[in-house]
């Protein structure tokens, strides 16, 4: 989401209930996309600040998949 005209990840109770953009996205594994929800709360918010959120979501997804792979594998 966008807090104070900063893109931030995974965003706590206080970052969520006064964020200016709320963004939910899920990606496969490979960086497909199979969802992206995102609500300009406050005002609109711009490409550049979309495609921040797609990249830090997709670097983020990325290594929680890759948590998960050393988790199932032992």
């Amino acid at each position: 989401g966008i807090v104070q005209n900063e893109v931030l990840m995974d965003l706590d109770y206080k970052e969520d209930s006064g964020a200016e953009t709320d963004m939910n996205l899920v990606m496969a594994e490979g960086g497909g996309l199979i969802e992206i929800q995102g609500t300009a709360e406050q005002r609109p918010f711009q490409r550049e600040q979309l495609d921040r959120m797609l990249d830090l979501g997709g670097v983020a997804i990325g290594k929680i998949n890759e948590l998960q792979r050393q988790v199932l594998e032992g």
